[in-house]
């Protein structure tokens, strides 16, 4: 394959080498003419000019539509929607069964309107509009990382269409959903999932929210506008302002369209009820960890930030923290630099990003008391003792601290702390301690993103620190044990969003399937792999064997280091070393043929001894390589509890309509294996590089490669 083959595939070395260090912009100018745009709003433009379905930039009316108030972050009432009847509910789907454009390839168009979005004149009225809505308190950094990562993200792009044209894959061109996230949805929605969707001809549909949609309508209207100006299809873009219910009836009568959404797990695994194509960004309990001795003035000072940010409304904020022998005294402490702010205005004049904006809602969770931190601000704290949290609620934009009090971080609370990590899934861990222990918890955890603070620098860590144009690749996956509840794909940052509902082509395959294995350039030792293409019948199935193989020996070379100024390393991952057993489960009808793209990427990698094969009694199996148990599904069930991932086969019927049959490799990868990244808080770390690129945790292949 060429030098940058499958770039659109994570970890590769074309993916890689559209990582590189990007310009900024002028924020100062642009925090100004933002705190213009919010001095000068006026309060009853949301209800004078109401939020309303759009479609083919058509507004769409009906004597049958309802009316509802719309609701900012806190609660507060901030204009008026009007909610779509069925009928016009049945002309969004309608359009979404029937609409397809002309010229698929929209790229140019596209761009040059966001760069009017995210480098021009409206770049202050996005941001004005989401701090009012949503009262986000530093929009400025989102549009420049969205300025710096959208050049990555484009060119993943650009490798899919140009795979596209040389006819190795198809991206499927169902309309997408989006079910926009209430912060960072400048960049996660309309520059990921909207416009990464529309300058490769995917319709979308973007949906009304319960809270905090305004913000939202605003720019699907003006993107619209500048649709319209530049020549770009209107179809490709439609709003549905309705109802859940009239939602939910859209989502169920669209089958085979994707939907993008970020937000919680339980509101994930209820959309994948009707709709089975769901990428899904989950997020989970982020959790910092101080070793004995190292709670310093700093890191105190970085966990706070870190619980606080955008008055705890930063998916990467603090909700956990490890600190042994953690006394009340030490946590109320940590928050004696804690600030409140009138507005959103005096935090954009003050560059002031982790300052509260309000008290607590009352009444309190039960379990959490309130520190006494004389009226700077308010914490609900819950102090867990010596084993962390047996459950944990996110209380989103509340801002809640769960602290966890070990008499020390031995092995034995290691391993219970690795577990719990594992169970819940935070998104980012954040280790203020010294190599050695921060290598034992990033070996034996699965999470994406990673910090080691650099204390003898000065240079804690926090939970909220990523920057995926950086390489700090960024994702918000559930536990691997719900993952198919929760999403088809994990998501991660950078990637092109049209790749997730993205398969190769069966003529593709059907060719580099025919190639004879020998000229596959596998490692010496890798005999298993060989005898398991034996089970492959079918030239796709061979075909797609082989794609998988080609991508794990490019994407198995890392880690790669990150640019920009933390030091960053990323790649493919094992599963956690300790506890991270994966299972296959093969039912009486299961296809062997199916299977071996299961087994063939733990049998080419160092992931192999990671692998148990559970079959049912009437299955006789020999599968090469491989120990095959043989037990009922009542014995099954028993001990499934105990694995880290589990996949069944055959799919359940839910499961396959998720999924395309031959999907993009690094998707298909990602169910199951770890991926992400670990970081320094400091610039070019040799030290850190030497202790943390030698890990096993890292992904290789196996055989003499190994």
């Amino acid at each position: 394959l060429p030098p940058h083959a499958m770039a659109y595939n994570f970890a590769t070395q074309g993916y890689r080498s559209f990582i590189k260090d990007t310009p900024g912009i002028d924020t100062d100018a642009l925090r100004a003419e933002t705190i213009k745009r919010i001095e000068a709003f006026d309060p009853r433009a949301w209800y004078d000019v109401p939020m309303e379905t759009i479609l083919s930039g058509d507004v769409l009316r009906s004597d049958a539509d309802g009316s509802a108030v719309t609701v900012d972050a806190f609660g507060k009432e901030n204009g008026r929607q009007v909610l779509a009847a069925p009928g016009s509910v049945d002309r969004v789907i309608a359009h979404v069964k029937s609409f397809q454009v002309g010229d698929v390839d929209q790229r140019a168009k596209v761009r040059s309107i966001e760069e009017v979005f995210f480098k021009g004149p409206l770049a202050a009225e996005i941001v004005a509009h989401q701090a009012l809505d949503f009262h986000k308190q530093d929009g400025i950094t989102e549009i420049e990382e969205s300025v710096q990562a959208l050049l990555v993200e484009r060119q993943l792009n650009d490798a899919l269409i140009a795979d596209e044209q040389a006819g190795k894959v198809a991206i499927g061109r169902q309309a997408a959903f989006v079910g926009c996230v209430s912060n960072f949805t400048n960049f996660l929605d309309l520059c990921r999932k909207i416009l990464r969707n529309m300058e490769l001809g995917v319709p979308v549909v973007v949906l009304s929210r319960s809270n905090t949609t305004q913000h939202m309508y605003r720019y699907v209207v003006r993107l619209l506008d500048l649709m319209r100006e530049r020549g770009v299809p209107l179809g490709l873009c439609t709003y549905c302002s309705c109802s859940i219910a009239e939602q939910r009836r859209l989502l169920a009568a669209c089958e085979g369209s994707p939907m993008y959404f970020t937000g919680s797990r339980e509101v994930a695994s209820r959309i994948k009820e009707v709709a089975p194509k769901l990428m899904a960004s989950t997020g989970g309990p982020n959790t910092m960890v101080v070793a004995p001795g190292c709670f310093s003035s700093e890191v105190a000072a970085a966990a706070r930030m870190s619980n606080l940010i955008e008055h705890k409304g930063q998916c990467t904020a603090l909700r956990h923290l490890v600190l042994p022998g953690a006394s009340e005294a030490s946590v109320t402490s940590m928050y004696a630099g804690a600030s409140r702010v009138s507005g959103v205005d005096e935090s954009l004049r003050k560059k002031e990003f982790s300052a509260q904006l309000k008290g607590l809602a009352k009444p309190i969770a039960p379990g959490y008391s309130v520190l006494d931190l004389g009226g700077a601000a308010e914490v609900a704290v819950r102090h867990c003792g010596e084993h962390p949290p047996a459950e944990i609620d996110e209380q989103w934009r509340e801002a809640y601290l769960d602290v966890t009090a070990p008499k020390s971080l031995d092995p034995a609370f290691l391993g219970e702390l690795t577990a719990w990590l594992n169970r819940e899934q935070p998104i980012s861990l954040a280790l203020n301690c010294d190599f050695a222990l921060a290598r034992e918890l990033f070996e034996n955890t699965s999470l994406v993103v990673y910090t080691v603070g650099r204390l003898d620098q000065h240079k804690p860590a926090l939970t909220a620190q990523a920057r995926p144009q950086d390489g700090e690749c960024f994702g918000e996956f559930p536990p691997r044990r719900q993952l198919e509840a929760v999403t088809a794909f994990p998501v991660i940052i950078p990637s092109s969003t049209p790749g997730y509902n993205t398969a190769y082509t069966p003529s593709f395959l059907r060719g580099h399937g025919t190639v004879p294995v020998q000229q596959w350039g596998l490692p010496s030792g890798l005999e298993a792999c060989q005898e398991l293409l034996g089970l492959c019948t079918g030239g796709e199935q061979r075909g797609y064997c082989r794609v998988l193989l080609d991508y794990l020996m490019d994407a198995t070379r890392g880690p790669h280091r990150g640019v920009g100024s933390r030091t960053a390393l990323f790649g493919l991952q094992r599963p956690p070393l300790r506890g991270g057993v994966c299972c296959l489960r093969l039912e009486r009808s299961a296809s062997l043929q199916e299977a071996a793209q299961y087994i063939l990427p733990f049998a080419a990698t160092t992931a192999k001894e990671q692998l148990v094969i559970s079959a049912d009694p009437s299955c006789a199996l020999s599968i090469p390589g491989f120990s095959v148990v043989s037990e009922s599904k009542e014995a099954f069930a028993a001990s499934e509890p105990g694995y880290w991932s589990v996949v069944s086969l055959p799919r359940a019927q839910a499961v396959a309509a998720a999924t395309p049959e031959f999907p993009l490799a690094a998707h298909f990868v990602s169910k199951l294996f770890a991926m992400g990244h670990i970081k320094s808080t400091l610039t070019d770390d040799a030290a850190f590089v030497d202790a943390f690129a030698s890990s096993p945790k890292w992904l290789k292949m196996g055989g003499q490669a190994a």
